[in-house]
């Protein structure tokens, strides 16, 4: 086993400079995005972190909440992208790794909110941990148990009006 197993943040660093020796000579914006999910499948989750950077995971999500207009909210980061630079890989490949550094110079900023035991939900979250990363209006949600384990599945917000309004419609707050 691999000691110092590369994180996506150093690999995307050399692909910028050298993208054909990562995607081959006939590289496209769909084979980055194509390399970019195979590695995130295969990666553990240590790969898709580094001191400083926020966790690359929340890219796509980050994505939405920092454009001021985007092409829905599936997709992804290479679907919001792409449509808008249907006929240039290069503007798109530009963009890409132009998002990608305002993201890596972000800050990462987590609040908590405490529950009350007493809810009638079933298994309780004593907490909910609400992510915000700068430059994004993105908010994520996470529920979590006494011990720290997550309970339900991590939910995402475009804004933090809509993710006030998921925990004011589960009795959270």
């Amino acid at each position: 086993m691999q000691k110092n197993q590369p994180n996506i943040y150093t690999i995307l660093n050399h692909l910028k400079v050298r993208k054909a020796m990562y995607l081959g000579n006939d590289f496209t914006f769909q084979s980055l995005d194509s390399f970019i999910s195979g590695f995130a499948m295969a990666a553990s989750s240590s790969q898709l972190q580094a001191e400083g950077y926020p966790d690359f995971s929340y890219f796509n999500t980050w994505l939405l909440g920092h454009l001021k207009n985007h092409s829905g909210l599936g997709g992804g980061w290479y679907w919001q992208i792409s449509n808008r630079h249907p006929n240039d890989e290069t503007e798109a490949f530009d963009e890409f790794f132009d998002f990608l550094d305002v993201f890596k110079g972000s800050l990462t900023h987590k609040k908590c909110v405490i529950i009350d035991n007493d809810m009638a939900v079933n298994p309780k979250p004593s907490k909910v941990i609400m992510t915000k990363i700068d430059h994004s209006t993105t908010v994520w949600l996470e529920y979590v148990d006494d011990n720290g384990n997550e309970i339900f599945t991590d939910e995402w917000f475009i804004n933090q009006e809509e993710a006030m309004n998921s925990l004011k419609s589960k009795s959270f707050i």
